[in-house]
């Protein structure tokens, strides 16, 4: 079941949403991910405990960004 609504983007995220070719699936999918990250994050909290980001350094958080970036870049050049 689907349910359609209406949304305002700021420009630059709504020329992302409307290049991609299916704004709708776009977004969609940008909320699985989100929710993906949001349980991730809660499982991790569970196994290892609230807080348990505090000891991440810049440098390790700069490396993930990288390698989520590299990986999106990848995902993108797939389809």
């Amino acid at each position: 079941m689907t349910k359609k609504i209406t949304i305002s983007l700021p420009d630059d995220l709504a020329d992302k949403a409307q290049a991609s070719g299916n704004a709708s699936a776009y977004i969609a999918e940008a909320l699985r991910e989100q929710n993906r990250v949001h349980s991730d994050l809660a499982i991790m909290a569970d196994l290892w405990g609230p807080g348990w980001q505090d000891d991440i350094t810049d440098a390790e958080r700069n490396r993930a960004a990288r390698l989520h970036a590299g990986l999106a870049e990848g995902r993108e050049a797939a389809a």
